[in-house]
């Protein structure tokens, strides 16, 4: 995802919000305010709406309700306020760019199933040289709202600009696949390209009635050529 810029949101007050660079509204600087308040609250209620639809047309119905509710607890929303990107990115990053690290994504990643970085834990078999914490495979439940969180974060954050080909190019571009396990990162890859070859409502359809339903996902090699 790239950074937005131009963003304009209707304020507490009814007023118009137009957030053009980082110091019209203090991005950096640490400090709460109402338009940042309001701002971090409408981002986040966006982006949960929009995971809700998704996880619902494919029958994640629990899932599609309860995604991301950890951030409106203290340390997340808060934090995501104070932090507040303007609706361009995470405040997360806006977070790490002010202390080096993320409080708020350090809660968020261990009470959310769909985040890939849930589901590592220390190697029974350790290999002398290399990292013990290694990735688990995810079950497809949490792989499919991954997906949905990964397109709904980019509708949020790139709005206007968004076409149905960025999430695959975020994926790609990413670290992402380096941190997950193998088998996952070759499930959310496949349904990506799905999705940037044959469009949403076809995803949604094979996602449904096909991936969560435990059918096999056959040779991803073979869907690329």
């Amino acid at each position: 995802m790239s950074n937005m810029s131009g963003t304009t949101q209707n304020g507490p007050s009814g007023q118009k919000l137009t957030y053009t660079d980082a110091q019209s509204f203090g991005e950096h600087d640490g400090q709460i305010t109402p338009e940042k308040i309001w701002g971090h609250f409408c981002t986040v209620s966006e982006h949960r709406y929009l995971v809700m639809r998704h996880c619902f047309a494919v029958g994640l119905y629990v899932q599609g309700l309860t995604h991301d509710l950890s951030k409106f607890s203290p340390v997340e929303f808060i934090n995501g306020c104070r932090y507040y990107q303007g609706g361009r990115r995470s405040p997360n990053n806006g977070e790490r760019d002010a202390k080096g690290y993320s409080e708020a994504w350090m809660h968020h990643k261990g009470r959310n199933r769909h985040h890939l970085e849930y589901w590592n834990d220390y190697s029974q078999k350790p290999v002398e040289g290399q990292n013990p914490v290694v990735p688990v495979k995810m079950p497809r439940r949490y792989v499919a709202e991954m997906l949905m969180d990964r397109i709904a974060a980019s509708k949020t954050y790139l709005k206007g600009d968004y076409s149905i080909h960025h999430p695959l190019q975020y994926f790609l571009n990413g670290r992402a696949r380096q941190l997950m396990h193998p088998q996952t990162a070759f499930e959310l890859e496949r349904m990506l390209r799905i999705l940037d070859t044959r469009g949403e409502k076809e995803l949604f359809r094979f996602v449904r009635d096909y991936y969560l339903k435990g059918c096999p996902m056959g040779d991803l090699r073979k869907q690329k050529n």
